[in-house]
């Protein structure tokens, strides 16, 4: 509580910080999916869905590596942007050669690769109630 008698909202964590946990919500949920498949798919679905979450991880990874270097240099976001699409096509064009010469089981693949939006919600949720818990906000100011 300041002077005024009102709380202050705290500093928001740093965007930083939501990398690495989209980061490790990937690598928790890519495990128990790998570990779901091989316990109640066949081998073909289990590899698939194997490939999708590892070419996630491997995603997830990149992403925080490229955002926070350009989080430390915010002078030049065009570089941020150009990285961020090259990363985008490299990642389309892994996904095309997986699916084409691989011959990958599509649903697998398909719910492998779904894990990194899933973590993003997660953490995003996670993020979301941290930010709500350490927000104090009276009902009423003190005069």
């Amino acid at each position: 509580m300041n002077l005024e008698g009102t709380y202050r909202k705290p500093p928001r964590p740093s965007a930083g910080v939501h990398l690495n946990a989209v980061e490790r919500w990937t690598m928790i949920l890519a495990a128990l999916a790998i570990a779901a498949a091989a316990a109640a798919t066949s081998r073909s679905t289990a590899f698939g869905v194997t490939v999708g979450a590892g070419l996630m991880v491997a995603n997830a990874m990149v992403l925080r590596r490229v955002g926070q270097r350009v989080l430390r240099s915010l002078k030049r976001p065009g570089i941020a942007v150009l990285l961020l699409n090259l990363k985008m096509a490299v990642l389309i064009g892994l996904v095309l050669l997986i699916i084409k010469y691989l011959h990958v089981d599509t649903l697998g693949f398909l719910i492998g690769v779904s894990v990194f939006p899933l973590a993003v919600l997660v953490a995003a949720i996670q993020t979301g109630l941290a930010e709500s818990d350490a927000d104090p906000t009276p009902l009423e100011t003190v005069d």
